[in-house]
């Protein structure tokens, strides 16, 4: 076949060439779209399983949260059990020395020739002068002070201290259960 020969065959069928390159052109785009519709199903397999195991995570985080509540909440209550008792038996002490004292000075003042031992020297003035800052500030003398009101001041002491007691119980029981778990069991992968 020659040149004019096939020239003249182009002419007559002239649109044969565009439909090869259309027919070309379609089986291209039908490739591509194969490969975009494979990446779009590994792209939502993957989100799928990223979804999967943030879900995971969350349950598991909640999981850890309510234990580590719990574990909080009972060692919060024992400690909490355990200063109250320490209160108590404080409290108990005090007022059971208030009571002795209280006791001893009614059985002096019913017998006042019990004690006739040697007199004690009084302190010297400036061994006082503590006692007179504090009635300059406005404190009642130690002699002025009652022994139901010392024992008023021995009891708020007392809960003072308790309080303070378990504040600091508290704050070490929220330290310690606050942590992350990577920070309570190092595993050496840092």
């Amino acid at each position: 076949m020659s040149w004019a020969a096939a020239w003249t065959l182009l002419r007559r069928f002239w649109w044969i060439v565009p439909i090869g390159g259309l027919l070309a052109w379609a089986l291209i785009l039908r490739a591509e779209l194969r490969g975009a519709e494979a990446d779009l199903l590994a792209e939502q397999t993957a989100h799928g399983a990223t979804v999967a195991n943030y879900r995971a995570a969350t349950a598991t985080a909640r999981i850890l949260d309510a234990q580590n509540k719990q574990l909080t909440e009972q060692v919060q209550a024992a400690e909490t059990r355990r200063i109250s008792d320490a209160f108590d038996a404080r409290i108990a002490d005090a007022r059971a020395r208030a009571a002795a004292v209280s006791v001893r000075a009614e059985a002096a003042a019913a017998d006042p020739g019990s004690r006739r031992g040697a007199a004690v020297p009084g302190l010297p003035d400036p061994a006082r002068g503590v006692d007179g800052a504090a009635c300059e500030a406005g404190f009642p003398s130690r002699d002025a002070l009652g022994t139901g009101d010392a024992l008023i001041a021995t009891e708020q002491a007392i809960q003072l201290d308790e309080l303070i007691n378990w504040v600091a119980a508290q704050q070490r029981i929220w330290a310690a259960t606050q942590q992350s778990p990577q920070q309570k069991e190092p595993n050496g992968d840092e």
